[in-house]
C-alpha cells in the first residue's frame, strides 16, 4: 500500500467486512511508534485478540520522502545491508498471549531514517488448517487488520537544528523535527500563534503558515522521535 488511494482501499475493504457481521481484530501491536537508537535493539509487543493460535509474519518498508505528499514505502532488497531487522520474522501467537518482537539497527545512520514495520496474520500450514473445524463464517468473523507500526532509527548523536530560509522553515539538523506550533512576532508584544503538525526530517522544508515580512522573531515549538511528548522550543531570526 504505497498510495494514500491504496491505503483507503484498504480501509474502505475493512469497514465492509465490518457492517458485514460481528467483527473483531485478532491481533493488535504495541508501540505503534518507536525510536531505535543506534547500536541498540528496540521492542515491539503483538497481542493476540482470539483464543484461537494465529501465525504471524512481518514485514520491513523504508520511507522515502517521509512527512511530504511524495510519502511511499520501499520494500528492502534480500540481504539489504542498510535498514532494519525484525526478529522473529514469523511467529506463532497463542490465543490469548502476547509476543516479543525485536527490531534491530543493521546499520548506523547519519540522520533519522524512518521504516514501517507490518504485522499481518497468515493462514496455518496446511495440514494444521486440514485439523481445524471450520467457524460460521456469519456468526463470528475475525478481521484479520495489518498493523504498520513506524519505526525511527536515531543516530548516535542527534543534533536538532533549525533555519528560517525565505518563506520556509528548513531542517537543518540530523533529526526529525515534529512542529506543533509556530509562533510570529512583529513586536514584542504582537504575536500571533499559528498551530501546526508536520513531520519535517532532515534536509527538508515546510512552508511558513505566514509571510514573515516584518516579522522580528519566530518561536518554533517540536518534538523529538526520541523523547515522545516533550516540547522543545527554538528562537529564530527571520
Amino acid at each position: 500500500m504505497n498510495s494514500p488511494i491504496a491505503r483507503l482501499q484498504a480501509l474502505l475493504f475493512l469497514a465492509a467486512a465490518a457492517l458485514a457481521a460481528p467483527a473483531n481484530a485478532n491481533l493488535s501491536v504495541h508501540p505503534m511508534r518507536l525510536p531505535v537508537h543506534d547500536g541498540h535493539t528496540g521492542q515491539i509487543r503483538a497481542h493476540s485478540q482470539t483464543s484461537r493460535t494465529q501465525y504471524v509474519q512481518t514485514r520491513v518498508l523504508r520511507l522515502e520522502h517521509p512527512g511530504t505528499e511524495e510519502e511511499t514505502e520501499v520494500e528492502l532488497a534480500p540481504g539489504h545491508r542498510d535498514g532494519v531487522a525484525v526478529t522473529p520474522g514469523k511467529f506463532v501467537l497463542a490465543g490469548g498471549g502476547n509476543r516479543l518482537v525485536r527490531v534491530i539497527p543493521l546499520a548506523s545512520v547519519q540522520q533519522e531514517t524512518p521504516y514501517r514495520v507490518y504485522f499481518e496474520g497468515v493462514p496455518p500450514p496446511r495440514e494444521e488448517s486440514a485439523e481445524q473445524e471450520p467457524d460460521n463464517p456469519v456468526a463470528n468473523v475475525g478481521v484479520s487488520l495489518v498493523w504498520g507500526a513506524l519505526v525511527h532509527v536515531i543516530p548516535a548523536q542527534p543534533v536538532p537544528d533549525m533555519r528560517i530560509d525565505g518563506g520556509e522553515l528548513h531542517n537543518v539538523g540530523n533529526v526529525r523535527l515534529g512542529v506543533t506550533s509556530i509562533r510570529a512576532c512583529t513586536a514584542a508584544t504582537q504575536c500571533t500563534e499559528h498551530a501546526v503538525e508536520r513531520s519535517v526530517y532532515p534536509g527538508a522544508r515546510m512552508a511558513l503558515p505566514f509571510d514573515p515580512a516584518g516579522t522580528s522573531q519566530i518561536t518554533v515549538s517540536y518534538r523529538l522521535s526520541y523523547q515522545g511528548y516533550r516540547d522543545h522550543h527554538q528562537v529564530l531570526t527571520p
